[in-house]
């Protein structure tokens, strides 16, 4: 019978031997020497797959990236436009420029041509001045005829002149004015007469509110 007992203690601490194992093998815990167990530390989440955060930012930065292209794409068609746009411009300028250069000069060049036309006549009358005194010398007679001839001649030359807007300045007996007269010669004169234009050496003129040339003038100076 102490045999049998034997054997069943043998076969029961076989078994709690084999148990034994199988939960040291199937528990992969550690312990400290004292068997106390150590606390398992979590091994981090693969870096090889980005949370959704880093996804996130990720897709905001393409989406900055893309609009970042086509703002320089807008900018870069802006630009080449606005050259586009200076070369125009320049160019109308330039033509309308030329136009108006054209048209001045075609303007002058007509001006020109009827102030030459108007005094035509005048060129006419001269000559035929210069052609009656030498027949009137040769022939040794007054020059009466050829007096009446210049005469004419030089009123109508003042006539055209006056036409194109030349104005003679009115001086005898004037206050002399030293923006209109150009005093040649004083002389003493009684106190009425002071300051007083009293003769006219050559007469000025002027061309609209232009003066051409003062009037050469005596001026009376009171002692």
């Amino acid at each position: 019978m102490s045999s049998n007992m034997g054997n069943k203690e043998a076969s029961q601490a076989a078994a709690e031997a084999a148990q034994e194992h199988e939960i040291r093998v199937n528990d992969k815990r550690r312990f400290t020497a004292e068997g106390e167990p150590i606390a398992e530390i979590e091994e981090p989440a693969s870096a090889e797959a980005p949370s959704a955060e880093v996804e996130a930012l990720q897709a905001k930065l393409k989406e900055s990236e893309e609009k970042r292209a086509e703002a320089e794409r807008k900018v870069s068609e802006f630009a080449d436009r606005f050259r586009k746009a200076q070369e125009q411009l320049k160019a109308e300028t330039d033509e309308i420029r030329a136009r108006i250069n054209r048209t001045s000069e075609q303007k002058l060049e007509a001006a020109r041509g009827d102030l030459v036309a108007g005094l035509l006549d005048t060129l006419d009358n001269l000559k035929r001045a210069v052609a009656a005194a030498e027949k009137s010398e040769k022939r040794g007679t007054d020059f009466n005829a050829l007096l009446d001839g210049v005469r004419a001649t030089a009123n109508l030359f003042e006539a055209r002149m006056q036409a194109l807007g030349l104005t003679a300045i009115v001086s005898e007996g004037e206050d002399f004015n030293p923006e209109l007269h150009e005093a040649v010669e004083i002389v003493p004169v009684d106190p009425e007469q002071d300051n007083k234009v009293i003769a006219e050496y050559q007469t000025g003129y002027k061309f609209g509110d232009r003066l051409l040339r003062p009037a050469r003038v005596r001026v009376g100076r009171a002692s």
